[in-house]
């Protein structure tokens, strides 16, 4: 066994003991580190000496499964941490010196090098150095707040107008491709309150954890009352604060208003409203109201409470409404004359992907609608997540696609920096799929003019006057 040894110190502008408690917290590691690709705290409570992590990091085109452990703790000032993986492990020490306003950290990374590998020392040992100055690099970015470069390249726009390049960018592999670029989020979103439509399961539950991490005041909606409050209490049990939690069936209009009549009657300015709610259903089906579950589930309760609760979307100004939608939603054209598919034989999918196109129609009409009122609006598509609402709906293409699919964490990144990132003050109306901007529209025939996206709004108008008339 060969050790490779390297230290790094870092001046940093943030209070030691942000620092120390975000470092503390190793699956943190996923949003700074371009090593890491996932990264999961797998010991329950609060996080000690001994608890455990799993660590998913890249090595050139290799992906190496990593198990991590604290060793040693001393608050604010110093961590000690284990990691193990088939042909190396390593420790790493953090040591912290500052106060409020500042932080000095000294890094140490002890790399051991195992059986064979250890004989390629002279070759691996520049190479272990490299990406430790780049990790901590990365870091130091992220904690000095430097904003990401979101603005669109000429590849980005080139690669959605083919199909392949475009569709990889969905996978995991497009993920870590991405993540490259980067700065990773340390926002502190204490005191603003987030509301999250589908929390308690998936991609919901996903953000939530990550925007519980950053410190905001969570109200979690989900219809399974015994699932979300699973989720709740989860996240209490790992933040020390409790999520409110609200129970509403969001494909009943009356549940989504007597939900905003909840919401309005507690008065609290909104700073984020995440519409993430969402179900492929594999028949026709319609609502108690008699709509359309897919149309209703997945635009029209969107619409609704959106519209509910623009009061206190405007009292939290600046706030966001982030859409999550779809990329099936490329393949799909606005059917102004069929919202509801009354007129064609019934596809799940495809009603899925429609009434997602719908909602991207609905984010650039909000975007207008609302400018100058302090209440931003975008839309993005997560990727391909491996979530069992995806394989109890969509059973081949999981099958067919599971190896290629994002972890829950990896698809609520996009959606929890929607939520969080300062540099997005000032954009509105836009289509995001990691972290970056893109075309809505790229199949012939499915761009929706602005003259057929004003009648979508009328059209949802009127379907809230009957459904709600008082």
């Amino acid at each position: 066994m060969s050790v490779i040894t390297h230290e790094i110190n870092l001046r940093l502008q943030r209070p030691v003991s942000f620092v120390y408690h975000y470092l503390l917290d190793s699956s943190n590691s996923a949003s700074w580190d371009p090593r890491v690709t996932q990264a999961a705290k797998t010991s329950p409570g609060p996080i000690q000496v001994g608890t455990h992590f799993d660590l998913k990091m890249r090595w050139s085109w290799l992906e190496l499964s990593v198990s991590a452990h604290i060793t040693a703790l001393e608050a604010p000032n110093y961590i000690e941490r284990k990691g193990l993986a088939d042909h190396y492990s390593w420790i790493e020490r953090y040591r912290l010196e500052g106060d409020e306003s500042h932080c000095t950290l000294h890094y140490q990374l002890d790399f051991f090098a195992h059986e064979n590998l250890s004989r390629l020392r002279l070759l691996l040992a520049p190479m272990v150095r490299a990406q430790a100055e780049a990790a901590m690099r990365s870091l130091e970015r992220s904690l000095h707040k430097l904003p990401s470069d979101w603005k669109p390249s000429s590849w980005t726009r080139w690669g959605d107008q083919l199909i392949v390049p475009g569709v990889l960018r969905f996978t995991r592999f497009g993920f870590a491709a991405a993540k490259s670029r980067w700065t990773g989020l340390t926002e502190d979103l204490s005191g603003r309150r987030i509301v999250i439509t589908g929390a308690s399961s998936g991609i919901g539950a996903a953000a939530a954890q990550q925007l519980a991490k950053l410190g905001a005041d969570l109200v979690l909606v989900g219809r399974n009352i015994k699932k979300t409050k699973q989720v709740a209490e989860t996240l209490e049990r790992e933040s020390g604060r409790r999520p409110e939690v609200e129970i509403a069936d969001l494909s009943s209009m009356q549940e989504v208003q007597a939900l905003a009549q909840r919401l309005l009657a507690k008065g609290e300015p909104i700073h984020a409203l995440i519409h993430n709610a969402g179900a492929l259903f594999a028949q026709r089906q319609l609502s108690a109201e008699g709509v359309e579950m897919s149309f209703a589930t997945l635009l029209l309760s969107p619409f609704v409470l959106g519209e509910a609760l623009l009061p206190l979307l405007k009292a939290g100004a600046p706030s966001r409404v982030i859409n999550v939608s779809s990329g099936g939603m490329y393949t799909q054209a606005l059917r102004l004359a069929d919202l509801e598919f009354e007129r064609e034989a019934f596809q799940g999918a495809k009603a899925y992907a429609r009434a997602k196109r719908g909602l991207v129609d609905l984010t650039e009409v909000w975007a207008e609608r609302w400018q100058g009122s302090g209440v931003s609006v975008h839309a993005m598509h997560p990727g391909w997540a491996d979530t069992q609402a995806v394989a109890q709906s969509l059973p081949q293409f999981y099958e067919f696609t599971k190896d290629w699919l994002r972890t829950p964490e990896q698809a609520a990144d996009g959606l929890v920096w929607l939520a969080a990132a300062p540099e997005l003050e000032g954009s509105s109306g836009l289509f995001w799929l990691d972290r970056t901007p893109h075309q809505t529209a790229i199949w012939p025939g499915t761009r929706t003019s602005p003259e057929d996206q004003k009648a979508l709004y009328q059209a949802l108008e009127a379907y809230r006057a009957r459904l709600l008339p008082n």
